[in-house]
C-alpha cells in the first residue's frame, strides 16, 4: 500500500481546453436545425439524445456526432437533408482533429506536483482520441500512469486505486467537473480539488455540491493546486 500522497489530474478542461469547443459546435448546430425549432428546444432535445447514447457509445465525440444526427432527425421529423447531416459529420472531424491547448499553468501545475508525489491522469472518452491528445501535450512523463476509462464514478475510482494500491485517504483528485472529479471521490473517503472551467456540459453540471466539504475544496486558479496539494500533504503527515 502506497504511505505516501498520490494525485490524480483529469485532463479535459482541467489540463486543456475542450468543452468551448463543443459549445462552438452546439451552436452550429442550433443553427443548422433552426428551420424546424428554436435554440431551447434544439438544445433540450441534443441533450435528451447525448443523455441516452452514453451508456451504450460512452463519451467523446463520436457519441456527439450520432447524437446530433439523431436529434436533427427527431426536430425536423426525418426532413433534413444529407448534406446538413454531412456538416455534422464534418464538424465532429474538426474537434477530433483539433489542437490540444493547454490551459495555462496546468502543465506547470501537473509537473510541480508530480515533481513531489506520485502523479496520474484519469480522464474519460473516446481511447484513441483522449491518447492522442496526451501524447501531444506531452504531459504522460510527469505521471507515473494514464487511465482513459469509460466513466468515472465511485466504482472505477475504487477499482484503479486497488490496483495501484493506494489508499483513498491518501488520494487527491484534480478536475473541473463537480459530477465526474470531485463527488466519487467524496463517496469512496478521498479528497479532491474542484477547478472550474469556463463552461460545463449539461451531463456534467451538478444540481448540488457534494457532502463532506472538509473532503473537497474550489480554487478560482490551477496555478493554486501544487501549493494546496502541499497543505494537503503536510496535513496528512502531522495526521499520522
Amino acid at each position: 500500500m502506497r504511505t505516501g500522497l498520490t494525485v490524480a489530474f483529469d485532463a479535459d478542461d482541467t489540463l486543456w481546453h475542450n468543452e468551448n469547443a463543443f459549445a462552438d459546435v452546439e451552436q452550429l448546430f442550433n443553427e443548422l436545425v433552426s428551420p424546424w425549432a428554436d435554440a431551447e428546444t434544439a438544445e433540450r432535445v441534443l441533450i435528451a439524445q447525448e443523455r441516452s447514447r452514453v451508456a451504450t457509445y460512452g463519451y467523446g465525440v463520436k457519441s456527439f456526432a450520432l447524437s446530433m444526427i439523431a436529434a436533427a432527425c427527431d426536430l425536423s421529423d426525418h426532413e433534413i437533408d444529407a448534406r446538413t447531416l454531412r456538416r455534422f459529420v464534418e464538424a465532429a472531424d474538426d474537434l477530433l482533429a483539433m489542437p490540444t491547448v493547454a490551459i495555462d499553468g496546468a502543465v506547470e501545475a501537473l509537473q510541480a506536483v508530480s515533481a513531489e508525489h506520485p502523479t496520474l491522469i484519469i480522464t474519460k472518452g473516446d481511447l484513441h482520441h483522449q491518447l492522442r491528445r496526451i501524447d501531444e501535450a506531452n504531459v504522460a512523463r510527469f505521471c507515473f500512469d494514464v487511465e482513459v476509462v469509460a466513466d468515472k464514478d465511485a466504482g472505477t475510482y475504487r477499482r484503479i486505486l486497488s490496483r495501484h494500491r493506494i489508499d483513498p485517504e491518501r488520494f487527491v483528485m484534480i478536475g473541473n467537473s463537480i459530477v465526474s472529479d470531485i463527488a466519487p471521490l467524496v463517496e469512496i473517503g478521498a479528497r479532491a480539488i474542484h477547478v472550474p472551467y469556463e463552461t460545463t456540459w449539461a451531463l456534467e453540471t451538478a444540481t448540488e455540491d457534494p457532502p463532506n466539504p472538509d473532503r473537497w475544496t474550489s480554487v478560482d486558479s490551477i496555478r493554486e493546486v501544487p501549493d494546496l496539494i502541499a497543505a494537503i500533504a503536510a496535513d496528512l503527515e502531522t495526521s499520522t
